[in-house]
This record gives C-alpha cells, structure tokens and sequence, in this order.
C-alpha cells in the first residue's frame, strides 16, 4: 500500500492489496451509529463529572456537547463513505482511492474513531499497542490490532501530507 499526491488537491492510496482495501472499505460501516460497543460510547462521549452535585453539568454536556460531536463523527463517516466509492480495482488485481485534500481533516477523525473503537472494544492497552512484533492476523484480536496499525499508517501519511 502506498501514498500519493496528485497535483496540489488530491491525495490517495494504490497498490491495495485487496484483503488491505476491505479493511478501508469497511471503515465507514465501523462507525454507523448501534455499532459501537458500550466501552467505544464511553470513550467517545464521556461523562464530564460523577459527583452528585454535578447533575446539571452532565445534563448540559448531554443536551448540547454530545449532539455536536455526533454530528461531526456522523460528518466525517459520511465523507469517508463517499469517498471510498472511488476505491476501485486495478488490471493487477491491486485498488487504489483518491481523496480530495480538503477532506483529510475528515479522513483523520474517521481514522483515530474508527482506531479507538476498534481498541476500546477489545480493551487493548498502550502496551498491547505498542508492540514491535507484527500482530498474529489468524485470531480476532490479532486482527483487530493489524486493523489499527493499518489505520495509524493512513493517518501517519495522511498527516505528513498535512504538515
């Protein structure tokens, strides 16, 4: 799997293995709301405060915080979705995608959403997460984690474009 640029508003990834571009085409579909696990809702909208006295703050930040970052996941899902229409096979049997620039922000959100998620259902760690030897891909926690470190390669390209 490789980056790419093309000119100065378009960016994307070719020579995709096509067991690699079914883990990108599913990104969209690991984000659609009732998908996420109770441990990736937690994350993702957590409770600003436990204390009693506190009531109308966690009230506050569910009637007005929350909705906008539903909105802005919900957003960024959607433009990923889009833009993975374009994903198609090559006469080599390898894919490619191009993204425009303008919606790296949203692919980066979709990214780290769908790697904390993914993270959070299994309950993986930093140790877990940080471990040089490549994942064992016959399990589905190995999986999972080869699933992260594939997206943490697309955001680290997609970022270093960006910088």
């Amino acid at each position: 799997m490789e980056f790419f640029v093309s000119g100065k508003s378009r960016i994307g990834f070719r020579h995709i293995h096509p067991f690699l571009a079914e883990l990108v085409r599913t990104l969209p579909a690991l984000l659609e709301p009732g998908q996420l696990s109770d441990e990736a809702e937690r994350r993702f909208y957590p409770v600003p405060s436990e204390e009693e006295d506190l009531h109308e703050l966690r009230s506050d930040w569910k009637a007005f915080v929350e909705p906008e970052l539903q909105e802005h996941f919900r957003s960024a899902r959607d433009t990923v979705a889009a833009d993975l229409k374009s994903l198609t096979e090559r006469k080599d049997g390898a894919f490619e995608f191009a993204i425009p620039l303008k919606h790296a922000e949203a692919w980066l959100n979709a990214l780290n959403q769908a790697r904390l998620a993914l993270g959070a259902e299994l309950g993986f760690d930093e140790k877990l997460l940080a471990a040089p030897e490549p994942p064992d891909i016959s399990d589905e926690r190995g999986l999972t984690l080869f699933r992260i470190n594939l997206y943490a390669f697309m955001q680290q390209c997609l970022i270093e474009q960006l910088e």
